[in-house]
């Protein structure tokens, strides 16, 4: 079968409601399968497809109309400006995201020497293999870690697509639960939806993100107080703890880290003018 005519039928195979064009996800979802570029599929008439891979191909039209993002069809997503692996046991990298990468490269502290960062819940290690990206420094050590062994695998996947896997130091760990070092910089964006609102989220979310990063606990703040708690530990003399956080969450996670015998050094807003991301200092 030829495939242009096969994308003739895109808007009767799509049933799903998607800010994209119907017609260039299918692009999206054969470019993909046939590993060809999206202009090839476009611009070429006599581009045939098999009848395995069409059945391959309507099996992810099949997928994405239940709901599950394009991302996790392709097994790819991108985040700032870089393709990044992500499967079922990944979040999906956010724009929003991006400002912590944004965040740390404008730090003065990651101008200094033989510095320490760890990335806590790494997920596909999209943060923080894109903060290794722009710094671009070789005194840095880095540390990513997980709770999941196989949000890891693909972490490792990542940084070796990148060419940065001997950089990163990856380890399974619930929060601290396998750290025994300090470091001078802590990032992560935690689980922080309320529990009792992830069955409100669209379903491309609270049916294919890991619920595991999703769970905030009953006020979304679980992670916040237990970064808050135990960061200290793990964290050297006027070290840094950046985090992203919920648009409605400035005032609670800013009470439970002076709690903590931190203080609030920066606060930022992301493109939708919503407060997105803070940074804390150990007093001591």
């Amino acid at each position: 079968m030829l495939v242009k005519n096969l994308l003739k039928q895109t808007d009767q195979l799509f049933t799903l409601n998607s800010n994209l064009d119907k017609k260039y996800e299918s692009q999206i979802l054969l470019s993909n399968l046939l590993n060809k570029n999206i202009i090839e599929i476009i611009l070429n008439n006599e581009l045939k497809i098999t009848e395995k891979k069409k059945k391959k191909f309507l099996k992810k039209i099949y997928f994405r109309n239940l709901g599950k993002p394009l991302s996790k069809i392709i097994g790819v997503k991108e985040f700032y400006s870089r393709q990044f692996f992500v499967n079922s046991y990944t979040l999906d990298p956010r724009p929003e995201s991006e400002l912590i990468v944004d965040c740390v490269k404008k730090l003065k502290k990651i101008e200094k020497n033989n510095l320490k960062i760890l990335d806590l819940g790494t997920g596909s290690g999209c943060l923080l293999i894109s903060i290794i990206l722009e710094i671009k420094r070789k005194n840095i050590y880095y540390v990513a870690t997980d709770k999941c062994e196989k949000a890891l695998k693909v972490a490792e996947k990542n940084a070796k697509k990148f060419g940065i896997e001997k950089k990163i130091n990856l380890i399974q760990s619930d929060w601290f639960s396998n750290i025994r070092e300090k470091f001078d910089l802590i990032v992560s964006n935690p689980p922080y939806i309320k529990k009792g609102h992830i069955k409100n989220l669209c379903e491309s979310v609270k049916s294919f993100d890991p619920y595991l990063s999703l769970n905030g606990g009953k006020c979304g703040l679980d992670a916040y107080k237990i970064i808050a708690k135990h960061s200290k530990k793990f964290l050297k003399s006027k070290g840094l703890v950046c985090l992203e956080i919920g648009f409605d969450q400035k005032k609670d996670v800013k009470r439970i880290f002076k709690m903590n015998d931190f203080r609030i050094i920066e606060e930022f807003k992301d493109l939708n003018k919503k407060d997105r991301v803070l940074i804390f200092e150990n007093k001591i």
